[in-house]
């Protein structure tokens, strides 16, 4: 991996690199990418593709319409308030 390749990275990963750095992650990078290159070789044929820990259940709840409740909670609330407009609390202005 050159130079310019990891300056590219650093600039798309909003990093600032020295041009030490840049030599030493160079090598590093170059290390990852040849193990994966290794890993990509290895004989995966006959397993499975796969694996769950147990049967998908949904974990949901029910979409039953609560809005209902609430709308008249909220419209008791306002008819409560000292001074109230078209559905809503009229409050005296701050500004």
């Amino acid at each position: 991996m050159d130079k310019e390749t990891i300056a590219r990275i650093a600039k798309l990963s909003h990093l600032r690199f020295t041009d030490a750095e840049c030599a030493a992650f160079a090598g590093d990078l170059s290390s990852i990418l040849n193990y994966v290159s290794e890993l990509n070789a290895a004989d995966t044929a006959g397993v499975a593709v796969t694996v769950r820990a147990g049967e998908l259940v949904n974990v949901f709840r029910e979409d039953v319409p609560t809005h209902g409740k609430d709308l008249a909670r909220a419209a008791e609330l306002v008819n409560a308030a000292p001074d109230a407009e078209a559905g809503y609390v009229k409050v005296k202005a701050i500004l």
